[in-house]
């Protein structure tokens, strides 16, 4: 068991062994569908369905991180970011998942590791790169979505149980 201090009277919480992720999860909606991409990375959400998301960068803020991801990820630049809630999960290691609705001002494309490699290491921080951007029903992808985003969905109330 980890332990994490908090607040400035150091009060000590337990926390899960494997941490902690802070990150911002981007719902993209076109038509009644969500853009998910078909994972290539990371290696064990290869072939999953993701939502656009990353880690946060040590001192970014969630907001900022909602409007780097279109840029890295997709190629593309959001328009209109609104922020749609905080989730925590406590599965394999706690999770705290900023969730924005976001409209892109231009159509989003898929980023190769060629590309992705000529941003500075630590521009490209969220290591998720797609093969396929597709718009979907999350209830009909639901099964194939990956770890975790299926949760963001769920709480968002953008898919159902």
């Amino acid at each position: 068991m980890r332990f994490a201090r908090f607040g400035a009277e150091k009060i000590v919480y337990p926390t899960p062994e494997a941490g902690l992720c802070v990150g911002s999860f981007l719902v993209i909606e076109k038509k009644g569908r969500i853009l998910f991409g078909k994972a290539v990375k990371p290696e064990f959400a290869k072939g999953k369905w993701l939502l656009p998301a990353s880690h946060l960068k040590y001192g970014e803020h969630p907001d900022d991180a909602a409007k780097r991801i279109p840029k890295e990820q997709l190629g593309a630049e959001a328009q209109n970011i609104k922020y749609r809630g905080l989730w925590s999960f406590a599965v394999l290691h706690w999770d705290l998942c900023f969730v924005y609705d976001v409209k892109l001002r231009n159509e989003p494309r898929v980023i190769g590791e060629a590309e992705a490699s000529r941003y500075p290491s630590d521009y490209f921080y969220s290591s998720q790169l797609f093969s396929i951007l597709e718009y979907l029903q999350p209830e009909k992808a639901k099964n194939e979505i990956g770890r975790g985003h299926d949760e963001v969905l769920l709480a968002a109330g953008v898919l159902k149980s």
